[in-house]
């Protein structure tokens, strides 16, 4: 897998660590390493994830075929509901 951490971040993070570990002199290197390695934790840990949110939010189901739409008496697919128009703002 090809992740690209956002230099920005990792640099911010990495000026997060270097001041929490009491701003020592000559562990850039080690520090910057620290907040790569922690953005590509989280982007390894979260893509099996995403895989699970995108089937959620399609309603489909490993192995299910997707649901199919719904199709007036005649056969037709029916149109979607048309809406006043209207806003319904205050």
């Amino acid at each position: 897998m090809n992740v690209q951490v956002p230099k920005e971040k990792v640099q911010v993070r990495a000026h997060q660590l270097w001041e929490e570990a009491g701003r020592p002199a000559g562990c850039d290197l080690e520090h910057w390493l620290q907040a790569e390695k922690e953005f590509l934790l989280n982007s390894a840990a979260a893509a099996p994830l995403m895989e699970d949110v995108k089937q959620e939010f399609s309603g489909n189901e490993p192995g299910k075929k997707p649901a199919k739409k719904a199709k007036s008496e005649n056969g037709a697919q029916k149109a979607p509901r048309k809406t006043s128009g209207r806003s319904k703002t205050k």
